[in-house]
């Protein structure tokens, strides 16, 4: 039993990535219920293992943000380059079926440019103090947060439409449930920088909280959030929406409020803290199926 533990112990580094692309799979289910295209498994899979690929392979070029955020993780996966291979295999795996029964589009690629524009110096960028260099997209302030939100909100409704029959869609619904899951998926990676604004500062990494602070950027997303409940309430009360899906949308927005007040209290333990901001994609799937069922 000490052994089991200890190897559990050890591989905690890895569990985001599991937990990351699980979560991907079951956004992507509660999305088809939602749509009543049924259970779709190789949509779910060849999604989760796009997204494992994509996590993986970061954990292998953020390693001046680790050094200084989590130097733990960082020896974890320079010791462990099995997981490198992981991704690659992942990666050729998903596409290649995609390919091979000609399912893979647009969405598809748009993950794949985007995914490996984040982990690798791709995109090009200029500047009249550096001139033209080429930067990965998380190392361009708030293009980060806003590309990996727009990402999420996106993909999640698109694979599974796009690899549906043509059939109707309420497409004002779907947009409005888009840009609730984009609201939640900018709140959890700004809030991310804002838990790692020290190191990121010392690595001399731009994010958006060491550019403005902090204390600014979590007001930032507290105007936003009230400024999105406030929108739902008013949808909900001229009748353009009903109950469930208000309920469901203004949540998406409160619920930030929750780990940030803790954040801001201090009192609480940073591991929970992290555990209630990585839970908004599990509340999304959760409330898209209770949709889904009514």
């Amino acid at each position: 039993m000490y052994r089991i533990r200890a190897r559990i112990r050890e591989m905690k580094p890895a569990f985001p990535l599991f937990y990351l692309s699980f979560m991907g799979f079951l956004c992507l289910y509660s999305v088809q219920r939602y749509l009543g295209l049924g259970f779709e498994p190789l949509n779910c899979m060849t999604f989760m293992g796009i997204i494992f690929g994509v996590y993986t392979l970061n954990r292998f070029t953020d390693t001046a943000e680790d050094f200084t955020n989590d130097i733990g993780r960082l020896l974890f996966f320079q010791g462990k380059r099995i997981f490198l291979f992981l991704a690659g295999t992942s990666l050729a795996g998903s596409i290649g079926v995609l390919l091979y029964l000609e399912r893979l589009n647009w969405m598809h690629v748009l993950l794949l440019t985007m995914g490996f524009g984040y982990s690798f110096r791709l995109v090009p960028w200029y500047s009249r103090a550096s001139g033209l260099r080429f930067l990965r997209i998380k190392e361009m302030t708030f293009v980060k947060n806003l590309s990996v939100s727009f990402l999420w909100g996106a993909s999640v409704f698109m694979v599974p439409i796009l690899s549906s029959e043509p059939m109707a869609f309420d497409g004002g619904m779907i947009l409005l449930l888009a840009a609730g899951l984009f609201v939640s998926t900018f709140n959890n990676t700004l809030f991310d920088d804002i838990m790692d604004e020290a190191g990121d500062r010392v690595a001399g990494i731009r994010t958006l909280p060491t550019v403005w602070g902090g204390f600014k950027s979590q007001m930032l997303l507290m105007a936003m959030d009230t400024a999105w409940v406030a929108m739902v309430a008013a949808l909900w009360l001229e009748g353009r929406i009903g109950g469930g899906h208000a309920s469901f949308l203004a949540f998406l927005g409160l619920y930030p409020f929750l780990y940030m007040a803790l954040h801001l209290r201090g009192k609480t333990e940073k591991s929970w803290v992290d555990l209630l901001s990585e839970s908004d994609l599990l509340f999304f799937a959760l409330g898209m199926l209770l949709l889904g069922t009514r």
